[in-house]
């Protein structure tokens, strides 16, 4: 679960870049750069291109839970120190594998990244989502 500061870091870099579109117009850029640079860079994009397209063509599917608004039942603290309180809500915005993005609903300081199994424990956040990659 040390990932989720991570989470949280690349969420704010990619607000401050103008959200996921503007994100991914960048990397796609970089991997132009980086065909064009010449022959070494040329056998290096060889063996990520298939795992930069393929992760590029993610950004813009939304996982199932996506949207989703939930309400937390009981008091606690995530942690990163992320306070929730009874019957507090949060809106999916993304998923992966145990991290999950959300919208604290009421907070200004968001998004926030969150593991799926603390989500599922403090409110009606679906338990089965934390095995499953989004």
């Amino acid at each position: 679960m040390s990932n989720l500061g991570d989470y949280q870091r690349i969420t704010t870099l990619i607000k401050q870049l103008g959200g996921p579109k503007a994100a991914k117009a960048i990397v796609a850029a970089g991997a132009v750069l980086l065909v064009t640079a010449g022959g070494a860079a040329h056998a290096g994009y060889q063996k990520a291109a298939p795992k930069v397209k393929d992760w590029i063509s993610k950004l813009g599917q939304p996982d199932a839970l996506a949207g989703h608004v939930y309400t937390i039942h009981i008091d606690a603290e995530d942690d990163q120190g992320l306070a929730f309180k009874a019957g507090d809500t949060f809106r999916v915005l993304e998923r992966d594998g145990d991290a999950v993005l959300i919208e604290l609903i009421g907070n200004d300081d968001n998004p926030w990244a969150v593991s799926a199994k603390f989500l599922a424990q403090v409110s009606d956040f679906p338990a089965e989502s934390t095995e499953t990659d989004g």
